[in-house]
């Protein structure tokens, strides 16, 4: 039964492996696509050519081209540039809102931590995709108010996330000790509580990263993100459904594209949970 019990490890190990470096491998070429687009892309995304309008994958173009005749690898390629940037940076954004206020809430409680919480409770009544439409239409559509927008509906998650965490941490031992001996408030958040919600904190970005990708992909689908011709993944979506029953690839280029990344991300996310999750650790 022990015997047994090691092989399942041993191919459990294996399988996690096989994942991780799957989702590391992909990310990778998306951020190295995010960074330099020109060196993977064959084409230039905007150059137009008439006469191989919605053709299918070919030697000239490897994916196929959408309707103006642009070539689809070329276009994915310098999507990154627009979806890569909005995810990572509004997941580091909201992470960079909320963590301080997560910790400030557990840490004062009473009447700041209930202020702090109303505040993180307003945002979180607006459905996220709902009130990121409102401020893109107030708001000109750009990378910048596309990483600011997603920043403001997620930012609450990342503070009730470290909230309850440090709500737990701080009630240890050791933390009354080093509060005994003299720390400062300071120290003790950000030196004592907060390394200890980094688990959560790590796999929540992951998350974030995930959904910041699919609202941009959602807004750009509704027409409120990056304005044509500049190419983003949700935009490629929007129009390729006009011609989805003359070129199955059009469509299907950008939502494979949009699943891979994602899956990618969550998988990473999980990973990093199971190597970083000290109670996990043998």
């Amino acid at each position: 039964m022990k015997v047994k019990t090691k092989k399942e490890e041993k191919l459990q190990r294996k399988k996690v492996r096989v994942t991780t470096v799957f989702s590391v491998v992909l990310l990778a070429v998306a951020l190295f696509a995010m960074l330099f687009p020109s060196v993977l892309a064959t084409h230039d995304p905007l150059e137009l050519d008439i006469v191989n309008q919605l053709s299918g994958p070919s030697r000239e173009h490897i994916l196929g081209t959408d309707e103006l005749g642009r070539d689809l690898w070329s276009r994915v390629v310098y999507g990154a540039r627009v979806s890569m940037s909005v995810g990572l940076g509004s997941a580091l954004l909201a992470l960079i809102l909320g963590v301080p206020l997560g910790l400030l809430a557990a840490y004062k409680g009473g009447i700041l931590d209930s202020i702090i919480m109303r505040v993180m409770d307003a945002f979180s009544s607006f459905p996220s995709i709902m009130l990121a439409m409102l401020l893109m239409t107030v708001f000109e559509a750009s990378t910048l108010t596309l990483i600011l927008t997603i920043a403001i509906v997620s930012f609450p998650a990342y503070g009730r996330i470290v909230r309850s965490s440090a709500l737990s941490i701080k009630e240890r031992d050791y933390i009354e000790a080093a509060r005994v001996s003299g720390a400062k408030p300071g120290y003790l958040m950000f030196h004592a509580i907060l390394p200890n919600c980094m688990s959560g904190i790590i796999v929540q970005f992951s998350l974030f990263t995930a959904s910041a990708i699919l609202i941009e992909a959602s807004l750009s689908f509704l027409g409120l993100g990056i304005k044509p011709p500049d190419p983003a993944w949700g935009s490629m979506l929007s129009y390729a459904k006009q011609y989805i029953d003359r070129s199955a690839t059009y469509i299907l280029v950008p939502t494979i594209t949009i699943f891979l990344v994602v899956l990618a991300i969550n998988l990473l996310g999980d990973e990093l949970r199971e190597r970083l999750d000290p109670t996990r650790q043998k």
